[in-house]
């Protein structure tokens, strides 16, 4: 069974009667949440969606985006998440390259969808399912599962079309690496449109919770975190934000076992803080859209020892990751281009054969960044591969200059650039 959407019924007769979902006064239970899937997804197919179909999703975080989420991968079909950030004009492009069968949006984000063939409103559809039986869970490794856009860090927004292998094995390592059980709580403050959504099945299927937060309201979070969550993922920005608000300690945290951040670095000096504001629970994910969420891992345990909060951490089983080197070899050791290996990394690019191609070496992916392995195997990120300012014959990563700006007590935030210059032919900037 290759289909990560198998894992919604992990435990089902177990957890039947818990809580699978917080969404302010609406709490949903593990029972009626598989319950709305099945509908859901049945009254998908009714419309004339057909396996493979590329349906839109744009909505904030709340217990109607999960099910729809759910349903589109029970019913067969390709989840396309659409951030209602991104603007009409964006989301509109989006939808046009992707062919959308279908768009599912909240009523809040109607104006931010643009360009719509087949919209459909969440409040509305899901108000009166027909009870029908969903179609069979279709298991193909190689079919798609998922259609994300980048963030476009080098030019227009690529889309990336994830297999079932590549979320089948990002729920894996994620399951591995937080060892969920029943009474775990996730907070998803992150939008469900990125990284946030591979927490809802690993968490599902152990018969954990999720309590959803539409907007990353800071006192709304600081309240759940002290309340009952067990885990939460966020970026750096976010764990900067909340650590300005009013004092509290690790003792506040009673039950949080997992702070984890990801999708941008954070410098050994915020690292600290962070431990020192939340207690040893931080953690760390390295992934990207072509190698979802979880290429290599930080534990919490090793964040709290200072020589190592450079690093995002070990590669997870059954993911193989090395540096490439100039001659063409792939090394597990040393400094190089990282790349990914295994289902992690099946993966490839939205009608662009060539980039797909050229994003290959002898079957690895090349992730674009510039990391070192040590010896224990364990990742430090040094920059970007196309960041990389060559002055004066010398090679400097822009991210190296950032942390240690960083380190500097006086320093808030840094960005090092290069720009040209006609005797160094480029030079440094920050």
């Amino acid at each position: 069974m290759t289909h990560p959407i198998h894992a919604l019924y992990d435990n089902a007769a177990a957890k039947a009667d818990r809580p699978a979902l917080f969404d302010g006064a609406t709490t949903v239970t593990h029972s009626d949440l598989i319950a709305l899937v099945e509908h859901a997804a049945a009254d998908l197919t009714a419309r004339g969606i057909n396996p493979g179909d590329r349906i839109g999703l744009c909505a904030a975080n709340s217990w109607r985006h999960v099910v729809a989420y759910l349903a589109i991968l029970r019913a067969n079909a390709v989840w396309t998440p659409l951030n209602p950030r991104n603007g009409a004009g964006m989301n509109g492009d989006f939808q046009r390259r992707a062919g959308l069968a279908l768009t599912l949006h909240d009523a809040a984000s109607a104006g931010q969808m643009g360009a719509t063939a087949r919209p459909l409103t969440l409040e509305d559809w899901l108000a009166d399912l027909p009870k029908a039986e969903p179609p069979a869970i279709l298991d193909d490794a190689g079919a798609p599962f998922a259609l994300k856009f980048t963030g476009g860090s080098t030019g227009v927004p690529k889309g990336v079309i994830q297999s079932q292998a590549s979320g089948a094995a990002a729920l894996r390592s994620l399951q591995r690496f937080y060892n969920f059980a029943a009474d775990d709580v996730n907070l998803a403050v992150a939008p469900l449109t990125h990284g946030s959504s591979h927490y809802l099945l690993p968490v599902l299927a152990a018969g954990g919770s999720h309590v959803l937060l539409a907007t990353p309201d800071r006192a709304a979070i600081l309240e759940e975190l002290k309340r009952r969550t067990t885990v939460v993922f966020m970026p750096p920005t976010l764990i900067a934000l909340l650590m300005g608000e009013a004092d509290f300690a690790p003792h506040d945290f009673q039950r949080l076992r997992h702070l984890t951040y990801s999708a941008a670095p954070m410098s050994p000096g915020r690292i600290a803080q962070a431990v020192c504001r939340f207690g040893p629970v931080l953690s760390a994910l390295y992934g990207q859209t072509e190698a979802p969420m979880a290429i290599t891992g930080q534990s919490s345990a090793d964040m709290a020892d200072p020589d190592l909060r450079a690093s995002v951490g070990r590669p997870f089983p059954d993911t193989p990751v090395g540096v490439l080197i100039r001659d063409g070899r792939v090394l597990t050791q040393g400094e190089g281009e990282v790349v990914v290996g295994g289902d992690l990394a099946r993966t490839e690019y939205l009608d662009a054969p060539e980039l797909t191609a050229a994003a290959r070496h002898e079957g690895w992916l090349k992730t674009g960044d510039i990391g070192r392995i040590d010896p224990d195997g364990r990742l430090t990120l040094i920059g970007r591969s196309k960041e990389l300012i060559i002055t004066g014959g010398y090679n400097v990563y822009p991210g190296e200059v950032e942390a240690a700006l960083n380190a500097h007590p006086a320093v808030r935030e840094a960005c090092a650039f290069g720009l040209p210059d006609a005797v160094w032919g480029e030079r440094l900037e920050a």
